[in-house]
């Protein structure tokens, strides 16, 4: 019984993060290529390639501090202020 009970909360402790480790990884990602396709001063294909190349290395870094990370409630501030960053540059340059 208290194995089952404990099993449960550990999934509630963990979704978050996985959810952080994908959806807003994702979502920090694709704002972040989006705005630096639009800043660089390269062709857009050029740009979008080495936008690209640099967000690779952005997902691994979120997701490594998705779980490193001990407050869920930082990480998701954190989330979301790597994707209002550019959203805001994003707005600001079209």
């Amino acid at each position: 019984m208290a194995r089952r009970k404990a099993a449960k909360t550990a999934w509630r402790a963990v979704l978050p993060r996985v959810l952080a480790a994908s959806i807003g990884a994702y979502a920090v990602c694709y704002a972040w290529i989006s705005a630096l396709v639009l800043i660089l001063p390269m062709d857009k294909v050029d740009a979008n390639i080495l936008a690209t190349n640099a967000a690779f290395l952005l997902f691994v870094g979120i997701i490594l501090r998705s779980f490193a990370i001990r407050s869920v409630t930082r990480l998701w501030l954190e989330i979301a202020g790597a994707t209002a960053l550019p959203a805001v540059t994003i707005l600001g340059v079209m």
